[in-house]
């Protein structure tokens, strides 16, 4: 359901500033864009470790066996959910952004390798512990998805609770657009960290003007409360 709501999203911005901007809006302030940065790279990876284990049916499996030591090649698994993710982000947002698609891609492939092989060692660890001969429970020792789950909920909370009803004052995009704000929300994130080196200011620029517009419209219609607005 949630990879069908974000294929969805896909369709719902005509470029990266609007994407961004629609994104922005709710992220305005420095501390909520420094939550964000660390907190949603946390969801996406500990949703690769959970999609990890839904396997795709009558699909192939990957074997790459003979380079699966190396740290940055992921192990040999059969096609999960969470590689059709990957691969759906990255060609998202090498058709919205070239320059960001290009430049995330790798960051996005390391997350997933990973949990890839975080996932691959849990799994090693339930085999040895289930004894020869015997089944490996699908969630392994259970102890990878556990930790998973905290960063999950721990990203969620620090965003929501802090982030936005502390410093934002304001709900999140999320209310807004579901499928939107998951799919903007890893570019967003990624982009603050690269307007702070300077690279791509052209689309920071437009994306400000955007904010200010949307953020304009919004305190206007006085359809949401946000900090924002009390400052105009």
């Amino acid at each position: 359901a949630i990879s069908t709501i974000i294929i969805q999203s896909f369709f719902e911005f005509e470029n990266a500033s609007a994407a961004l901007a629609f994104y922005g809006v709710y992220h305005r302030y420095g501390w909520n864009q420094v939550i964000h940065f660390f907190g949603v790279p946390g969801i996406l990876w500990s949703v690769f470790i959970f999609m990890i284990h839904i396997k795709l049916p009558l699909v192939l499996n990957l074997q790459w066996a003979e380079w699966s030591s190396s740290s940055f090649v992921p192990p040999a698994v059969q096609m999960n959910y969470a590689i059709f993710l990957a691969i759906g982000y990255t060609m998202f947002y090498l058709w919205i952004d070239p320059i960001g698609g290009v430049l995330y891609a790798p960051l996005l492939f390391l997350m997933y390798v990973l949990a890839a092989k975080l996932v691959k060692l849990d799994q090693k660890v339930a085999a040895g512990d289930a004894g020869e001969g015997n089944p490996t429970p699908w969630y392994g020792t259970g102890k990878i998805l556990k930790f998973a789950a905290i960063v999950h909920f721990l990203s969620w909370f620090l965003q929501i609770q802090i982030g936005h009803k502390v410093i934002e004052g304001a709900q999140p995009a999320s209310l807004q657009s579901l499928g939107g704000a998951l799919t903007v929300a890893p570019l967003f994130a990624f982009y603050e960290g690269l307007w702070l080196v300077g690279i791509n200011r052209g689309l920071q620029e437009t994306t400000k003007v955007l904010v200010d517009q949307y953020t304009n419209e919004i305190c206007a219609a006085g359809s949401i409360a946000m900090k924002a607005c009390q400052n105009q």
